[in-house]
């Protein structure tokens, strides 16, 4: 068995970036904060953290992680089951999701759900391709991801599909593409794309023409709303999801580059094998939800 004060040592020192700041949170000193992580590491008998700044914790490490954080959530619903909550104790719930469904239908499918059961949301945002590592960590309990094979101790469990048009103003279009639009006009528009880890354009550009060299200029906007509002003041072309591209379309603001030429994103719901009532409750919610956001084949 574990020491829990050990473990939650680890979690401490890890969230907080280093072990000066863990000591203050958790009101101990620093060589106690220490020597909790010290006899941990000698049960396993393997280095938990990584003495950087910040600390940042081995493999073994996130594994024991994930393991305090699984327990800490089920000790959360027992308390709740059982009518002895502690207000100083609140149930957190952490999810990775992508800032595409967090601006359009992530909220709406949870607001309430959150609201009914006081529980509180923590969310890590980064990008549907990358989120699963977050579970796979332990930094998260569920997340919004591209992947459908289900890690290991988790379940996959499919959404729907965010569909992503490509779009630019009509002055835009009328600058950089003409009729027949070639490689040479892609070439010299500016494009927006999300982040460095953002490959959709990237994708899109292979698959409709065949363009896998990085030739094309782009702006990076690693914000939901600051790339859409970049696109509709006409500083680049960019793949805007369905939800939010719509209306956009409806009313002529926004055009498509690209007229049917779209890329559909599968998204899925992953999270831990665990009797936690939080994660069965908040795929009901979201599966709820993506049957009218998203795009179900």
């Amino acid at each position: 068995m574990f020491d829990y004060a050990h473990l939650k040592a680890l979690s401490i020192v890890v969230s907080q970036g280093g072990f000066d700041k863990a000591a203050q949170h958790l009101f101990i000193s620093q060589s106690a904060v220490s020597q909790r992580i010290k006899q941990l590491e000698d049960k396993v008998g393997q280095s938990l953290l990584i003495r950087a700044n910040p600390v940042r914790p081995t493999e073994t490490g996130k594994r024991l992680l994930r393991h305090y954080a699984q327990v800490q959530l089920l000790e959360s619903e027992l308390r709740s089951e059982m009518d002895v909550d502690d207000p100083s104790l609140p149930t957190i719930v952490k999810i990775a999701v992508n800032a595409d469904s967090l601006a359009t239908w992530f909220l709406p499918a949870l607001a309430e759900v959150f609201k009914h059961h006081k529980w509180l949301l923590e969310l890590i945002i980064d990008d549907e391709a990358y989120t699963h590592n977050l579970l796979k960590n332990g930094e998260a309990v569920g997340c919004v991801t591209t992947s459908h094979l289900a890690l290991t101790g988790c379940s996959s469990e499919f959404l729907g599909h965010m569909e992503y048009l490509c779009v630019a103003t009509p002055a835009f279009i009328e600058h950089y593409f003409e009729a027949n639009s070639s490689i040479e006009d892609i070439a010299l528009a500016p494009a927006v794309v999300f982040s460095t880890k953002d490959k959709l354009h990237d994708k899109f550009l292979s698959f409709y023409f065949g363009i896998t060299d990085k030739s094309w200029r782009e702006h990076k906007i690693p914000s939901s709303e600051s790339f859409l509002e970049a696109i509709k003041m006409g500083m680049g072309y960019g793949l805007v999801g369905h939800l939010q591209a719509q209306s956009l379309l409806d009313s002529g603001e926004l055009v498509e580059v690209f007229p049917n030429k779209r890329m559909q994103v599968p998204l899925y719901w992953q999270h831990w094998n665990i009797k936690a009532k939080q994660t069965s409750v908040i795929y009901r919610s979201l599966a709820a939800s993506a049957q009218t956001a998203l795009i179900i084949p």
